[in-house]
């Protein structure tokens, strides 16, 4: 496979190498680590040559750590999962963490999800035991979550509960106003289902999309009166909280979100 990357692509046999072995390629639909594998006449060869860094969690993300569960701040850019470019997902950065912090056991498991783009509080499992727990927590919905977002739009009430469907599943979110600002809010979502994207759509949905969302029709920027402009490098959500068999973690909200929300501040 590396062969047809470099002849077809134009790169060299390094890049190439290290693409597939990062995990970025995909032979006839499924991805292959394997360099040396054999393409024949007519498959489909799909390959990110690059992906963009991931950096290491800290210490200082750490929220809690047990025998059972290991709970982190997750930052923006993190995929839970493994994406189309490969490379560290957020099981994979939570094991380099414990190991970083001497623990025999590394194992991390993943129980929910989190965007790409969300930072906030997510935890893991470190046993498949605790991993079959926590799921049942989430599935049957006794896993309490809190959500801050920053969206564009005046909310007409300053609390609802939206209960529109999700990809045709049964979907609950309770929000209220925490501040406002000139043509902008901070919301509390506190989402009873787990759809994906589901406070996303919802709030789209009555007319508040996340400011950077572009993807659920939020704006990349926002200018104030004075002329003065901030952009969004993702949709401003941040998972602040969350209570799980007996845990309870918060995370504060990370610098951009606090810049992002002096920045409206100021425009009030």
């Amino acid at each position: 496979m590396v062969r047809v990357i470099v002849e077809r692509g134009g790169v060299s046999e390094e890049l190439a190498r290290a693409a597939i072995e990062r995990g970025g390629a995909f032979l006839r639909g499924k991805r292959s680590r394997d360099p040396s594998a054999q393409v024949r006449s007519g498959d489909r060869v799909d390959v990110t040559l690059e992906a963009p860094a991931v950096p290491p969690l800290s210490p200082a993300q750490l929220l809690h750590l047990d025998d059972r569960v290991i709970g982190v701040d997750k930052p923006a850019g993190v995929s839970a999962q493994e994406d189309l470019a490969g490379g560290p997902a957020l099981p994979q950065l939570c094991t380099a963490l414990l190991k970083q912090l001497g623990e025999r056991e590394t194992q991390a498991l993943l129980v929910h999800r989190l965007d790409k783009g969300t930072t906030g509080v997510c935890v893991l499992a470190r046993t498949r035991r605790a991993q079959t727990a926590l799921l049942e927590e989430f599935r049957e919905h006794r896993a309490r979550k809190e959500y801050r977002a920053l969206v564009a739009g005046s909310p007409p009430d300053d609390q609802g509960l939206i209960g529109v469907e999700v990809d045709r599943a049964a979907a609950r979110t309770r929000w209220r106003v925490v501040e406002r600002y000139g043509g902008a809010a901070l919301i509390s979502a506190l989402p009873e289902t787990g759809r994906t994207h589901q406070i996303r759509a919802h709030l789209r949905g009555i007319g508040l999309p996340l400011l950077g969302d572009t993807r659920y029709g939020g704006p990349a920027f926002v200018t104030r009166d004075d002329g003065a402009r901030h952009d969004f490098a993702r949709p401003m959500l941040h998972a602040l909280g969350l209570e799980v068999l007996g845990l309870r973690l918060t995370a504060p909200p990370p610098s951009d979100f606090e810049a992002a929300r002096a920045f409206l501040s100021r425009g009030r």
